[in-house]
């Protein structure tokens, strides 16, 4: 239902290279809904691709989208029959929404049902609004000494961490990622938490290098110079010849994982997969992630808020596109301050 009193901002992607600020109606939450005023959005590496290529991995902008999976903020209304006390209450939202039913989400893999929504991809607009009504069980509450931005930030460390899981760290593991984004950057401080001995982190640009090395990190900026084998490599870059050579850095019996996307194709060295029997994994999202990380953050385990380099207000969220910053690891946007 239309909340007809009101109207709310909007930034809207049309197509590539285009996006537009429109005005649209509030929309009253359903049953187990809630309404989320806006507070940060983080901007992933996906917006930019479907900003400038109108696609990003299987996805394609073929209708007006509102982009932004990466966000939290407070709870202004809740939907009939729904838990007034939460009135108020700042969160963190999830943005996978699965079928219960279906058979993945029965196994305990809901991020792998295939029919699966998802905000700010195409077919569900996002949080690049001054309002959101979400499933109420994906609003999970935040303490209050915990930042906007960190909580838009839990998304991007749950594809970490499931990442990190996959990679099957343990006390002593020697771990090598490639590419020092928010992914890597966050990656690196949980496999220290799960026990690494070392990690050693990739990454040309050096501000981001420096930063890793503030967590604990040996960093280099090209793999070719990393002469060793580990345990497992968490590729996180989705370039093609990185996550080619990569693969020939993990010693016999470890973990190849795969974070970034890139290309629509790519190659792998078989001979040295096979012969080494090196596991090879894929990281879609994440499933049941969101109460670890947030206790991680709240409690001071993983350090949020120093990746953003930049925060831009709503009014000036087109910048985050046409604006780039060379020396860049996150862009916030601030949409109801």
């Amino acid at each position: 239902m239309t909340d007809t009193s009101r109207t709310m901002r909007a930034l809207v992607l049309h197509g590539k290279e285009d996006l537009r600020f429109e005005r649209r109606d509030v929309l009253r939450p359903g049953p187990g809904e809630v309404r989320v005023e806006i507070g940060s959005v983080g901007v992933c590496g996906s917006d930019k691709h479907f900003y400038l290529e109108g696609r990003a991995s299987s996805d394609i902008v073929s209708e007006p989208l509102v982009l932004g999976h990466e966000f939290g903020g407070r709870i202004v209304e809740v939907g009939p029959g729904g838990d007034e006390a939460r009135v108020g209450q700042r969160v963190s939202v999830e943005p996978l929404m699965a079928d219960p039913l279906s058979p993945q989400a029965r196994r305990g893999s809901y991020n792998l049902d295939p029919g699966q929504r998802f905000f700010g991809v195409p077919g569900t607009d996002g949080a690049l609004q001054q309002y959101l009504n979400v499933p109420a069980e994906n609003a999970f509450d935040i303490p209050d000494s915990m930042s906007d931005d960190a909580a838009a930030m839990v998304e991007t460390i749950s594809v970490s961490l499931n990442g990190v899981r996959k990679a099957g760290v343990s006390a002593g593991s020697r771990i090598l990622i490639t590419g020092g984004g928010p992914i890597g950057l966050f990656a690196a401080q949980l496999a220290f938490l799960q026990g690494a001995s070392r990690v050693v982190l990739v990454e040309p640009q050096s501000e981001r290098r420096a930063k890793a090395a503030s967590f604990g990190c040996e960093v280099s900026a090209d793999l070719a110079s990393v002469d060793e084998l580990f345990d497992a490599v968490i590729e996180c870059t989705g370039v093609g010849v990185v996550r080619h050579d990569s693969c020939l850095k993990v010693a016999p019996g470890g973990r190849a994982i795969f974070i970034g996307v890139g290309a629509q194709d790519a190659s792998i060295p078989m001979p040295a997969i096979i012969e080494r029997e090196v596991s090879v994994q894929g990281v879609m999202r994440y499933a049941f992630t969101w109460p670890t990380v947030i206790d991680a953050v709240a409690t001071g385990r993983i350090d949020a808020d120093s990746l953003v380099s930049r925060t831009l207000p709503f009014d000036r969220a087109i910048e985050a596109w046409t604006v780039p910053l060379t020396t860049e690891v996150k862009t916030m946007i601030h949409v109801n301050r």
